[in-house]
């Protein structure tokens, strides 16, 4: 016979309606369906103390009183009523994990499918403005880090945007431009560079890198804007560059003398082709009537706004990477050292450029890259 103390007690549930009903543990009857998953669940489950979850219920669907039951498993009796009241209220998952919580999604697979396609149109900066967004759509109010979790799920994740030019060349004036590089490139005789400039200022550019997220990387900055204007010719050829670099701004005057520098150093080639952009120092009257007397040299100029086809826009970048990301260098004068050093000696980091100096060039539509 069963012990008058699991008569006593009492299990509030609500019925179909939404009442609230009183029912004695005593009245509830296992149907043959539930003892065969408690017992599935009691076979599967490796941790001893969750174990005892579904050994506690098997005995009380036996009819054995909670008391007996407390004192073979150990457990109060306290422990095995609330254990029953989670199975009976919540189902016989609640029992299986300590930290149990109901699978069922505060936003529906449509709902979910609105958000993911809203950031990838919007691109919002912070995981902030997404839970707002979801409040205000469907007022579901989310915690960050779950908004941050169901992103990745879907597989987003914070990326840093690519730039590109607002207002592109068409897409065949590109493939004219492309064309016609690669006929220099095979013109015998001949040498094709890249000619730009680079404004370098003397600061520290914080850049992403591993690290322990306890203690985040923190890099000294310059307090002065010192900086330094490169004119540079780059080779594709020997992935190396030539440089007139120093303090005074970009001019007709640098230019010319830049200009030399590369006649100077290209003497065997019967012809020089510079790619370049539309700086207005390029287009300068006093560069245009310099370069009458000098047929060697040609400039090719770029489309408008296309910086995608200077390949030396690319060795500008690895140059960043190189002087200025992550790396504080407190004097100027070591500084402007650094640079000299590093330009007038890219030959060593011809395994670097390699993969990088690659001559396909992007094409850029008015939407994106192809």
């Amino acid at each position: 016979m069963k012990n008058n103390r699991i008569s006593d007690i009492f299990l509030i549930l609500s019925n179909i309606e939404g009442e609230s009903i009183a029912m004695k543990i005593s009245d509830y009857k296992f149907t043959n369906n539930e003892i065969e998953n408690l017992q599935k669940y009691r076979d599967n489950q490796t941790n001893t103390r969750l174990k005892f979850r579904f050994v506690a219920l098997l005995m009380l669907a036996k009819g054995i009183c909670i008391e007996t039951i407390s004192i073979i498993i150990g457990k109060s009796k306290q422990a095995i009523e609330s254990w029953f009241y989670l199975y009976v209220n919540k189902g016989i998952e609640s029992l299986d994990s300590y930290d149990y919580k109901p699978k069922q999604p505060y936003l529906t697979i449509s709902q979910i499918n609105q958000v993911v396609i809203w950031v990838k149109f919007n691109n919002p900066q912070k995981t902030k403005e997404i839970r707002d967004y979801i409040f205000e759509k469907f007022n579901v109010d989310y915690k960050i880090e779950s908004v941050r979790v169901l992103l990745q799920r879907y597989g987003l994740k914070i990326v840093k945007p690519k730039l590109i030019p607002g207002d592109p060349p068409s897409i065949e004036e590109q493939e004219r431009f492309i064309e016609k590089y690669t006929k220099l490139r095979e013109e015998p005789e001949s040498k094709t560079l890249f000619l730009d400039a680079m404004h370098l200022v003397h600061q520290n550019i914080p850049s992403r890198c591993w690290g322990d997220p306890k203690y985040v990387p923190v890099f000294h900055t310059n307090s002065g804007r010192k900086r330094l204007n490169i004119l540079g010719a780059y080779d594709p050829e020997t992935y190396s560059i030539i440089h007139d670099t120093d303090e005074e701004n970009c001019n007709a005057d640098r230019v010319i003398n830049f200009l030399k520098h590369i006649l100077e150093s290209y003497k065997e080639a019967k012809r020089i082709y510079l790619i370049l952009d539309n700086a207005r120092y390029f287009h300068a009257r006093k560069v245009s009537d310099w370069l009458i007397s000098q047929p060697k040299l040609n400039l090719v100029f770029l489309p408008p706004y296309a910086p995608n086809l200077n390949l030396i826009e690319r060795f500008w970048r690895f140059a960043k990477e190189k002087l200025v990301k992550n790396d504080y260098c407190k004097e100027y004068k070591k500084f402007r050292a650094k640079v000299f050093q590093f330009l007038s000696n890219t030959r060593i980091h011809k395994k670097e450029l390699i993969p990088l100096m690659v001559e396909n060039f992007e094409i850029i539509s008015n939407n994106y890259a192809i």
